[in-house]
């Protein structure tokens, strides 16, 4: 049976002429996949087989799932008042709030054990976003140049999930894989300057 969906908008506007970059790999994909798009639109009410939307039309739905954006939860309110545009609190080079508060990784457990603490050394910041059949997207940067997208973006996506996956049944394993500092990646592309095209 094939399926087919209806994707209500956000809380903005999506003007196709200035649709760039990922957003154009993922309205692409859409394209492709065929999902009918309700822009202008918010999800008002879901209730049992349907989704109500703003413009007053119901849409059958077997499964509602809520994408509607990347905030930080609310939690990190509580630890402290200055956050970001996306609700994200600052953080100090060993990944500190505060002096006891450890927003995650190596030094959260240093700290316990009495273990000096690191400096965080992330990586080139990246985002890997499987389009299913469509394929995938890999960017580089904050601004997200996309490097590699279709069947070439889903491959990297299938590294990354097979070089990362974290180990779940096995301690040491578990305790090896946080102390790593640096996790070379083969698949990333080097020249950033000529990204890979889609297939």
């Amino acid at each position: 049976m094939e399926s087919t969906g209806a994707l209500a908008e956000a809380d903005w506007q999506v003007h196709r002429p200035a649709v760039f970059g990922t957003a154009y790999e993922i309205e692409a994909a859409l394209d492709e996949l065929g999902p009918e798009r309700r822009l202008g639109t918010t999800v008002t009410e879901v209730g049992d087989g349907y989704a109500a939307l703003s413009d007053g039309t119901e849409v059958e739905a077997d499964a509602v799932v809520r994408s509607v954006g990347m905030r930080a939860d609310d939690l990190t309110r509580q630890i402290r008042d200055e956050l970001d545009h996306l609700g994200r609190t600052p953080v100090d080079r060993w990944l500190r709030v505060l002096p006891e508060v450890f927003v995650a990784g190596y030094n959260a457990a240093a700290d316990l054990l009495g273990v000096p603490l690191r400096d965080s050394t992330p990586g080139p910041y990246v985002t890997c976003l499987d389009l299913g059949a469509a394929g995938g997207v890999f960017t580089l940067g904050r601004d997200r140049r996309v490097m590699a997208s279709g069947d070439d973006g889903k491959e990297v996506k299938v590294r990354i999930n097979q070089a990362t996956h974290p180990p779940v049944d096995d301690a040491e394993k578990i305790l090896a894989a946080a102390d790593r500092v640096h996790i070379e990646l083969p698949f990333f592309p080097r020249d950033e300057k000529k990204p890979t095209p889609a297939a």
